[in-house]
Parts: structure tokens; sequence; C-alpha cells
């Protein structure tokens, strides 16, 4: 009898899960539209719970150092502002010394450009007329002499001096968008500070949650989970933010030593970029191509060559030992988690496809040890009795 009911429940289950899977399928677009409504207004939610993770951890560090022999309630009291303000402070430092590297060497840049499109025109117009000598059956198909690179010139000009005016002329469409983010950014740190402030308090709750609603065997393998997706996230923020300083500075320092020009605002930008694995590097050493060879296209080559003899020494000396095996992801699989979280949901998905597949990669790991130990136990007493009988 109990075999029977056991059955329909068997069977009450899977029609269950068979009938939620046909209205799911059936109002797809319906769900999707409420996915992306609840995505809407959680986000600043979302995003507030990234940064207190990112605060959290340089809270941490702070919070070990200040005061930590002192027992007054004063102390205790005032410990975690504290060390939220400080937190808050050494990354709008970092933020703002990057920007200000960054945006005059980008408005130098744009003003160099301007300057040299008149001669870049002259030279484009001197190969095509030398390159008519060379071959004459071009003009066949082109017109040389009514080629007027003056006013191809002036076009790119007034064009570039019009996309101010452009910008200018769409403040105030943009204002409303700019207000938003604004509202969003703040309501994020809000919540980020109530998070950190109150950490202990809401890890409790969640705990108490969990082992309310859930069996034993499930809310440890929770925790177990969330341990483990923690710690990959940790190690991986903490890893790539050391290695990014590093490649910064022997980015920078080497592009003094060589003179190269937009040393310091370069290897700013290749800080930054370098958080991302694999692609960061490149986008940087592109972005610093092109701002060189504005200048001198010899001296840009030289770079290109300088930044991959950088990043060969940055990924098979430095990675290795700074982030190493704290990842815990082999190479391949970095390579696919930074694609496909790319496709998906660009820079953050490149961003976080790391430390999720390694989480992951690790959770799986773990438990086909677990299953080739428990496999291999069962063997052994299986053998053990068969030598016994």
């Amino acid at each position: 009898m109990s075999n029977w009911k056991q059955l329909d429940r068997l069977i009450g289950k899977y029609l269950l899960i068979g009938a939620i899977a046909v209205i799911v399928i059936m109002n797809y677009k319906n769900i999707l539209q409420l996915l992306e409504y609840i995505w809407i207004v959680a986000k600043p939610l979302v995003i507030g719970a990234c940064i207190a993770y990112v605060l959290n951890i340089l809270m941490n560090l702070f919070e070990r150092y200040l005061y930590p022999n002192a027992e007054s309630k004063l102390a205790n009291a005032t410990r975690r502002p504290v060390a939220i303000l400080l937190a808050l402070i050494v990354i709008v430092a970092v933020i703002s010394f990057v920007l200000y590297l960054i945006i005059p060497q980008i408005i130098s840049v744009i003003q160099e450009i301007i300057k040299v499109l008149p001669m870049i025109g002259q030279s484009i117009e001197y190969l095509i007329h030398e390159s008519e000598k060379l071959w004459p059956f071009l003009d066949d198909y082109v017109n040389l002499d009514s080629l007027n690179v003056e006013a191809i010139t002036r076009r790119i000009l007034n064009f570039l001096n019009g996309l101010t005016s452009n910008v200018i002329g769409t403040t105030v469409s943009t204002v409303s968008s700019v207000l938003s983010f604004v509202i969003n950014i703040f309501l994020s740190l809000i919540f980020a500070l109530y998070i950190l402030l109150g950490k202990e308090r809401f890890g409790q709750q969640f705990r108490r949650l969990s082992q309310a609603y859930l069996p034993v065997k499930g809310h440890n393998l929770l925790m177990y989970v969330l341990q483990i997706f923690d710690q990959s996230f940790h190690s991986f923020i903490t890893g790539e933010v050391i290695e990014a300083f590093i490649l910064g500075a022997m980015v920078a320092i080497g592009m003094f030593i060589f003179r190269f020009p937009y040393a310091a605002m370069i290897g700013a930008l290749t800080g930054v970029t370098a958080l991302i694995p694999i692609v960061g590097a490149y986008l940087s050493g592109a972005v610093g191509f092109v701002l060189i060879a504005v200048q001198n296209p010899l001296q840009g080559l030289l770079f290109i060559v300088f930044i991959v003899v950088v990043q060969q020494i940055e990924g098979n000396l430095i990675y290795p030992r700074v982030v190493g095996d704290s990842i815990g992801l082999p190479g391949i699989w970095v390579l696919a988690a930074v694609t496909v979280g790319g496709g998906l949901w660009g820079i953050p998905g490149m961003l976080m496809g790391v430390p999720l597949s390694s989480a992951v990669y690790r959770l799986i790991r773990n438990d086909v040890a677990l299953r080739e130990e428990v496999k291999h136990q069962a063997d052994e007493d299986r053998n053990h009795r068969f030598h016994e009988a």
C-alpha cells in the first residue's frame, strides 16, 4: 500500500512540474516582461548588494587595524562606521586619480588629432597622386584630379566641431537619464551602507530562515554552496586588484623608461582594464597604440612590441603567483567564462563570469571527488567481505 502511495506522490509531483512547464512555455513573453520589470525595480538593490560586497573586503581590512585592543563602548560603536568611511574614501580617491590622469590626456589627444588632420589629408593626396604614376589604370575608375582632399578634410573638421554642438543640443534630452542614474546610484549606496552596518544581523536572520524552512541536509548544502561562491568571488576580487595594480605600474614605469608618451594615462588605463581577465590588457594596448601612433606611427609599433613583452612577463610570472590557484579554474575555462559572460552581459558579464564559473567548477570538482571516495570505499568494503567469506 505504501508503494502505491509513493507512486501516486511521484506521479503527482511530475504532473505538477509538467503543468508548470506548460504554463511557463505558453506565457513566456509575459513572464519575461515581468522579470524585466522586477529587474528594473530591484536593480538599485542588486547594485547596492554588489557595492556592499566589494566594500566589505576593504572594511574588514580596516576593522582589523582600527584600535583592535580597545574595549570601550565608543571604540566598538565607531569601528564599523569609520572602517566604511575609510573604504569609501579609498575607492573614491582611486577613481578620481584615474580620471585625473585619463581625461586631460584624452582631451589633448582629440585636439592633437584635429591639428594633424590637414597634414594627414595632404599625405593622402600625395600618396594618391603618386599611386597614379605607378598604376595608371586607376584613372579609369577614379578621377583623381577631381578629388578635393581639402574639401574632405574641411568636412571632417566640421563634423568634429559639430560633435560639441550636438552634445550641447542633446543635453536637455539626457537630463532625465542622468538624474535617474544618480538616483539609482544614491539608493544603491544607501542600501549598501545598511547591509554593511548590519551584516551580522542580516546573516543571522538568513540562517534562521534557512534552518526554519529547509531540512538539515538542505540547509547545510545551501551554506556550503554560499561559502564556495564567497571564496571564489573574494579570491577573484583581491587577486585581480593586486594583479591589475602591478600590471599598470609595470606599463607606466616601462613607458617612462623607454620615453613613450602618455605613460601615466596608459598605465592607469591598463590597471583599470586589467580587471577584465584576458581581454582587458589588449583593450588598453589597442587604445595606447592609437594614442601614440597619432603622434609617431613608428613609436606606436614599438609600443605594441613593448606591451606584448610586458603581458608575457605578467601572464607567465606575475599572474600565477599573485592570483595563482586562488580562482581554481583552468585557463581554457577562464577564456570560455569571459567569452560567454561578455556575450550575454557585456563588461559586467566578463567580470562576473570568471568567479561564477570558478564556484561552479569547485562545486562539481568537490562533488566528483566525494562520489569517487564513496565509490572507492564501497569497493574496498565489498572486497573485504569477499575475502572474509
